[in-house]
């Protein structure tokens, strides 16, 4: 294996707080509501999803820009929820070992940068791709196939580490070697993925050749 092809939210990042406080916001400011569990479903998540989870369950008038508008606007004043997982420890010891890194995420291109410089991961990642750079996002693999175009990889020899089945679905659909790691244990993996929880991927990447075995 040659290279890492990392998701970002909730897999580098936890930014689902904030996420949540902007939606919340976001509707509170249009007069609109949601089920409890409408977070839940919709987790891994393109923006695009979830405006039409938001036209089917609510009243909302908005365009889908409209509606990226003002969820972004209240999306940058919530720097201070954005928190790096100890997943993202793992980036320093990958580019020791000569390891090719790429994201690939369903946030739009503001909302990746944004994020990766909060958390001060971006020099990692020459290459990024997000939901805007492609026609269809996760759980097709348009996104892990163009990241692994961009760093000259065959997607054989790439590894996907996601947290959501949506985003799992999309790796293994790219006939990439693809790790399952979720933030929240009750969640299924797609089958054909690898399972590891967050403090036994070190561990997992050294089965697979990427860092040395202890």
């Amino acid at each position: 294996m040659r290279a890492v092809l990392w998701d970002l939210d909730g897999t580098l990042v936890d930014s689902e707080p904030a996420h949540e406080l902007a939606f919340d916001a976001a509707i509170a400011e249009l007069g609109l509501s949601v089920p409890a569990e409408f977070h839940d479903r919709l987790l891994g998540a393109s923006e695009d999803r979830v405006y039409e989870a938001l036209v089917a369950q609510t009243a909302i008038t908005l365009d889908r820009a409209g509606w990226r508008a003002v969820k972004w606007r209240h999306y940058r004043e919530t720097a201070d929820r954005i928190t790096r997982l100890s997943q993202a420890d793992l980036l320093a010891p990958l580019a020791n070992a000569g390891r090719d890194m790429a994201l690939v995420s369903n946030s739009t291109r503001a909302e990746v940068e944004h994020n990766l410089s909060v958390a001060g991961l971006a020099r990692y990642f020459p290459v990024t791709v997000s939901r805007d750079d492609v026609r269809r996002g996760k759980p097709d693999p348009e996104g892990y196939l163009l990241a692994a175009e961009r760093l000259g990889v065959p997607p054989a020899d790439c590894v996907v580490v996601e947290d959501s089945p949506t985003g799992a679905a999309a790796g293994l659909a790219a006939g990439m070697t693809t790790i399952f790691c979720p933030q929240i244990p009750t969640l299924k993996p797609p089958a054909g993925a690898l399972i590891a929880s967050p403090g036994k991927l070190a561990g997992l990447f050294g089965r697979l050749g990427l860092l040395p075995q202890e």
